[in-house]
């Protein structure tokens, strides 16, 4: 778990400086990365939940809509996105067990939201004093030291979300399917 840099240790920070710690700065570089398949798994969920509002043709795949991923993409923030695939799923989930795990999820989503953004938006420098660390520099508080264990721990909430969110477009799927299938 991150902790904070002792007081009166020197941080280097500016463009390029965590190149130093090539392997440290790597994983950054994955957590904003993988950070895509999440954003992309929502808006793949919100293109279903979208496409109630177009008819299934018997026999043929549950429609998604076409224009649910420009609202997705119009939208600025993580935490925008989020508020509506929530407001959407409640319109249109009635399987009340379905709408509890995903209002679940999203909230889980959020979490890992805060850690991605602080990681994303950080300013990242090294000291000597931490030659296996990158230090994240905060505007207001203590300067924090993340380790590979921190960056690793971020990863893997990063990718335990992504899969609770396809888990749950799945079941969603498969409950859309089954009317299109029903008579078959």
């Amino acid at each position: 778990m991150a902790y904070p840099l002792k007081a009166g240790n020197f941080t280097n920070f500016g463009p390029r400086t965590i190149l130093g710690r090539p392997d440290l700065a790597s994983l950054i570089g994955c957590i904003c990365a993988d950070w895509s398949y999440v954003e992309y798994s929502t808006a793949s969920f919100y293109s279903l939940l979208m496409g109630v509002y177009i008819d299934i043709v018997p026999g043929y795949e549950p429609p998604t809509h076409p224009v649910a991923r420009q609202i997705m993409d119009a939208l600025p923030s993580n935490h925008a996105k989020l508020d509506l695939l929530d407001r959407l799923a409640t319109w249109v989930i009635r399987d009340e067990d379905l709408l509890a795990d995903v209002k679940s999820v999203i909230k889980k989503t959020r979490g890992s939201s805060k850690e991605r953004n602080k990681v994303a938006h950080g300013v990242w420098g090294v000291s000597e004093a931490e030659p296996d660390a990158l230090i994240l520099v905060t505007p207001f508080g203590h300067k924090m030291v993340y380790k590979k264990n921190d960056f690793e721990n971020i990863l893997k909430a990063i990718h335990q979300t992504n899969a609770e969110m396809m888990r749950v477009h799945h079941a969603f799927y498969l409950q859309r399917r089954a009317l299109a299938f029903k008579d078959q």
